[in-house]
C-alpha cells in the first residue's frame, strides 16, 4: 500500500521530468494540461521537489517494524538487499531534491535513469520476476 500510494506516483513525476520541462508553460492544446502535475499550485519545479520529498520520507516509512507485504508476509527488513533498496531510494530521493532545486531540466534524464536503477534494486528481487513464462508476483518472493 505504501509502495502504492507513495513512491509510484511520485517517481512517476520525477520520470515525467526527464523529457517534459516542469517550468515550461503547458501547452493549450494538451487535454491533460490542466490535470498533469506540473500544473496547479504546487505545480512546475515544486512538484518534482515535493516528489523528492516524499520519496525521502517513504524510504522511512517502508523500514517501520511490523508492515507487511501484499502477501501478508512481513517486510525483509533486515536483508541486505531491501537495505540497499531503501539506502538508494533515500540516496537518490535527495539527489532529485538538489536537482529540481536547480531546475536542471538535463539533468533529469540522468536522474530518472538512477530513480529506475534505486527501485530495481528491490523489484529485481522481491518482484517482477518471470518463472517458466509466468510472473512471481510479490506474494511469492516477499519473505523475511
Amino acid at each position: 500500500e505504501v509502495m502504492r500510494g507513495i513512491p509510484f506516483p511520485n517517481s512517476n513525476i520525477i520520470i515525467d521530468a526527464q523529457d517534459r520541462d516542469p517550468g515550461a508553460e503547458p501547452d493549450p492544446n494538451d487535454p491533460t494540461a490542466s490535470v498533469h502535475p506540473f500544473a496547479g499550485t504546487y505545480g512546475g519545479w515544486e512538484a518534482v521537489e515535493n516528489a523528492a520529498v516524499a520519496l525521502g520520507e517513504a524510504a522511512n516509512l517502508i523500514v517501520l517494524p511490523g508492515r507487511t507485504c501484499a502477501n501478508g508476509k512481513p517486510v525483509p527488513l533486515n536483508e541486505e538487499i531491501y537495505q540497499k533498496g531503501v539506502a538508494g531510494l533515500r540516496q537518490i530521493a535527495a539527489e532529485t531534491l538538489k536537482t529540481a532545486q536547480s531546475k536542471n531540466v538535463d539533468a533529469m534524464l540522468d536522474i530518472a535513469d538512477r530513480l529506475t536503477t534505486a527501485c530495481a534494486t528491490c523489484h529485481d528481487v522481491y518482484r517482477d520476476k518471470i518463472v517458466d513464462g509466468k510472473p512471481i508476483g510479490i506474494e511469492d518472493r516477499c519473505t523475511s
